[in-house]
């Protein structure tokens, strides 16, 4: 069996929607702070910008997700 964890940061637009960004593998003790620290850094620095080409304007929330996948005999 096998495991994909990812963790989803979610932003607000300056168009009024929100956009988000996919980490893939993050640590495993990854904590809620740790997300906002690095969406601000995203947010501040204008690194990416959201769908449209519009600037983000501040961080939503952040969910980690795993998946498990089982092969079938």
């Amino acid at each position: 069996m096998a495991d994909k964890v990812v963790v989803y940061l979610k932003f607000a637009t300056a168009g009024g929607k929100t956009s988000s960004v996919t980490i893939n593998n993050p640590r495993e003790n990854v904590t809620l702070a740790d997300a906002k620290a690095a969406a601000d850094v995203l947010v501040a620095q204008q690194v990416i910008e959201g769908s449209d080409s519009t600037a983000l304007t501040g961080f939503k929330d952040a969910t980690k997700v795993t998946t498990s996948t089982v092969e079938l005999a």
